[in-house]
């Protein structure tokens, strides 16, 4: 079931949770005498829905997801919520986390403690081209724009309002946004690759860093370690998110 996307492997957890509950249903009154308030059913197949997300594969995060899908669904009927609206509200946020979907990526934004943190890592470099994997909202890219150190900030973001905002935030404060596949990025061009994805991606993107990153660039992983590759230097912040950073010299 790891192979399957997220979003296929959450709508079977729900609908087999459900086929359990309405089997219930039918067998339940040979203990307990109709009728059954719906809101306790909803209750029952949200709990057990995030229950068993995380024994079937999805990451435990998803289990606050997976609770609240049944009883949102049901609030939408009590209210009765226009399906336009449901359909519209799907289409914005497909529109902000379609690398979710796609390369299992969420949308992570990066703070100001680690901006900092870049200045320190750059502060002896000279000449720098800094480039920022799924930029986000692209703070990154403009705050490294404004740096001495940095003779061009680039970053490349792929789902469609990000990009946009992105575009507008480096179009007024500086650098520069692609709408580019980061597999499809040649990372030769760059001496600092920062990336903030998920545990999902990094495997592969290891391999594309040591193919295409020249000797003395350095790649930089914000919370998600490169498996089974010792990092050069590990960075505790002092933000109150306790971010990590995993440093790659190449």
């Amino acid at each position: 079931m790891q192979r399957i996307p997220k979003i296929f492997l959450a709508l079977f957890i729900q609908l087999l949770v459900l086929s359990v509950v309405t089997l219930g249903v039918f067998l339940a009154p040979s203990l307990i005498a109709p009728p059954y308030p719906y809101w306790v059913l909803v209750l029952i197949q949200a709990t057990f829905a995030a229950l068993i997300s995380c024994k079937l594969g999805l990451p435990c995060w998803w289990r606050w997801i997976q609770f609240f899908i049944p009883i949102g669904l049901y609030l939408g009927v009590l209210i009765d919520f226009n399906p336009l609206w449901a359909l519209a509200l799907f289409v914005i946020v497909w529109l902000v986390f379609a690398n979710a979907f796609k390369e299992r990526v969420p949308l992570y934004l990066t703070n100001d403690t680690t901006r900092q943190a870049f200045k320190e890592l750059i502060k002896r470099k000279r000449q720098v081209r800094f480039l920022d994997l799924g930029c986000g909202l692209g703070g990154n890219v403009a705050f490294m724009s404004q740096q001495r150190q940095v003779a061009e900030s680039h970053g490349v973001e792929t789902a469609p309002i990000p990009y946009l905002v992105s575009k507008i935030i480096t179009g007024f404060r500086g650098g520069r946004t692609f709408a580019m596949d980061m597999w499809k990025t040649e990372l030769a061009y760059y001496d600092v690759v920062y990336a903030f994805l998920s545990p999902e991606p990094m495997p592969k993107l290891w391999e594309k860093v040591k193919e295409e990153m020249l000797p003395g660039s350095v790649f930089v992983s914000n919370s998600f370690a490169v498996p089974g590759v010792e990092a050069s230097e590990v960075w505790e912040l002092s933000d109150s998110r306790k971010t990590i950073l995993y440093i790659y010299h190449l």
